[in-house]
């Protein structure tokens, strides 16, 4: 049998196949190593943002109104109506029209006017990851800080399959008329009303923000909402919310954006870097919050003009909130500018995102304070 001999050629040809095909995997490599590092990118990005030094220009400034004195509703400026503020406190011989708060006896009080007003008290950022700050610039404190359980934070954004989104939640005193100095920073002050910005809740600390049945612990009547007759009579609340302000006998309602029960960052139905589940989700964190005392009812009317009360229930009607970040909501002719909660996002919330840095969420949260101006 006769030997083969490769030639020089073949060999040539033989290196040169080789040569590609390492060239090609490397390509491969580099691509799947971009796609990795990109998408790890993505997960732990914070946007960096200038919501605070834009504050008073984002702000809009006619979602104090109405505004309501002796009775009688003063200006509107196209906002949603809400009953004027009536007295007569704590005096047992003024009219409605009249209130006092500062009395010796029942029949001799500092003689005030009933008031009532939109205050801007909070901010309420939604984000996508643990520890971002979008309305402090884009703060970032990291994704695994040693005071933090990493199985409380390291939860998946959202499930295509199952059409879910998950968010986390800070909450931050925001007392915009004090941090600005206004004139208004005098009215209709109390002693539960905060003179300073501070980080009052942060879901990462949560344990129960990402269990729902751990955030039933604080609602145990959620348990008797989860049927389709509870279910149904949300379909009520979104359209009340809808014309006008909710209902807040369905306290376990938020209208067009869902159900407050479980209050958890969990929202179904949906996907991450939407307006809806993140506006469902600052929901029910004013829900968490009223349930442990620290949210108070402010629009008392009548003998309890004089005190903010904590009612361990979401007190819906006196919420309504302007969407600062990505996009901030602006007045149109004949629309509010602020809305109330569970409002569709059909008036508010249409193109107001974008890609990446537009997916997480800043509102400025308006409550309706009533109190006896002296």
């Amino acid at each position: 049998m006769t030997p083969v001999i490769a030639t020089s050629h073949s060999v040539e040809g033989v290196e040169s196949r080789t040569t590609r095909l390492r060239a090609g995997l490397m390509v491969v490599c580099l691509l799947v190593g971009l796609v990795l590092f990109a998408s790890t990118t993505a997960e732990a990005y914070c946007p960096k943002t200038t919501v605070m030094s834009e504050t008073f220009s984002r702000t809009c400034w006619e979602c104090m109104f109405p505004l309501s004195l002796i009775g009688v509703t003063v200006f509107n400026l196209d906002e949603d109506a809400v009953a004027p503020a009536l007295g007569p406190g704590l005096s047992a011989i003024y009219p409605p029209q009249m209130c006092g708060c500062e009395c010796f006896t029942p029949y001799l009080c500092v003689p005030g006017l009933p008031m009532g007003i939109f205050m801007p008290a909070d901010l309420i950022e939604v984000v996508r990851n643990p520890l971002c700050f979008p309305s402090l610039g884009g703060t970032d404190l990291g994704t695994d800080p040693t005071f933090i359980d990493r199985g409380m934070v390291d939860v998946s954004q959202d499930d295509p399959a199952l059409k879910f989104s998950y968010y986390h939640v800070h909450f931050i005193i925001f007392p915009l008329w004090y941090l600005l100095g206004t004139g208004f920073s005098y009215v209709c002050t109390s002693d539960t009303m905060p003179t300073a910005m501070d980080i009052a809740y942060m879901s990462e600390l949560d344990p129960s923000w990402s269990d729902d049945a751990f955030a039933l612990t604080l609602f145990p009547e959620g348990f008797l909402f989860a049927n389709p007759i509870a279910t149904a009579a949300c379909m009520v609340d979104s359209v009340a919310s809808a014309v006008s302000y909710p209902l807040d006998p369905l306290f376990w309602c938020a209208g067009s954006f869902g159900n407050i029960y479980p209050p958890s960052g969990y929202t179904s139905g949906s996907y991450s870097g939407q307006v809806k589940p993140a506006a469902l989700v600052m929901v029910r964190v004013l829900a968490k919050l009223a349930r442990i005392g620290s949210e108070t009812d402010w629009e008392i009317d009548g003998t309890g003009i004089c005190f903010d009360v904590p009612t361990f229930l979401i007190v819906k009607t006196q919420y309504k909130f302007q969407l600062l970040y990505p996009i901030p909501s602006f007045s149109l002719p004949g629309e509010p500018c602020c809305s109330p909660l569970g409002r569709t996002q059909l008036r508010w919330g249409l193109a107001k995102t974008y890609p990446v840095d537009g997916d997480d969420f800043v509102f400025l949260r308006w409550k309706l304070q009533r109190c006896c101006l002296l």
